[in-house]
């Protein structure tokens, strides 16, 4: 299902809405809805798995500004470090540098700006799986986790085959979103502090 076409009155987001196509389809995203993550953590902690839920009535930009302000760390990066080559050209070592280090520090901010109301709204669901004697045990969201991708993907499925309609999709988007704001997000935040307190 594609993206809520709609155009955004804020200016970091309208940025997003004029970038050249083939940046528009890369940028995207997978899911108009969200994304899902796995990430090591330790020896000790197997895994973490995080579902992110957009708010309903999130737009293309706001997904591309969202996909670009997880990538940028690396994207930003690469993109410093071509800036510094090229303007070392016609600029000294330091010249070069501080206008790679501008690029960086912009891209970050305005992919903030952009994002700015999608990551306050979003739902995020997160379980880890941890060694328990030989085995393995989950804690967190893995109820709510696993009825949710299921869910989305019921609906991804029903929207290719079906072809619903943008308004119905984002109708059972908010229903599956106000359902896990009130189930699951309060234990997310408490089990995402406990992971940060225990790796101090």
């Amino acid at each position: 299902m594609k993206h809520a076409d709609v155009v955004s009155t804020e200016p970091a987001v309208r940025l997003f809405d004029r970038l050249p196509e083939p940046f528009k389809r890369k940028l995207e995203g997978e899911n108009a809805w969200g994304y899902f993550e796995v990430a090591p953590l330790s020896r000790g902690l197997w895994m973490r798995e995080r579902l992110t839920v957009f708010p309903p009535g999130t737009t293309a930009a706001e997904c591309r500004a969202v996909v670009l302000h997880r990538n940028w760390p690396v994207v930003g990066a690469v993109v410093a470090l071509f800036a510094m080559i090229g303007f070392g050209v016609v600029l000294a070592p330091f010249g070069a540098f501080l206008v790679a280090f501008a690029l960086y520090g912009v891209g970050i901010l305005l992919s903030a700006r952009a994002t700015h109301r999608v990551r306050r709204e979003s739902v995020r669901l997160v379980v880890i799986t941890v060694a328990v004697s030989g085995g393995a045990s989950s804690y967190g969201n893995v109820q709510s986790m696993s009825m949710a991708r299921s869910a989305f993907e019921s609906l991804d499925i029903r929207a290719r085959d079906e072809d619903l309609t943008p308004a119905q999709y984002e109708r059972e988007w908010a229903s599956i979103f106000q359902a896990l704001k009130t189930r699951g997000a309060a234990l997310s935040d408490e089990l995402e502090r406990g992971i940060g307190q225990s790796s101090r």
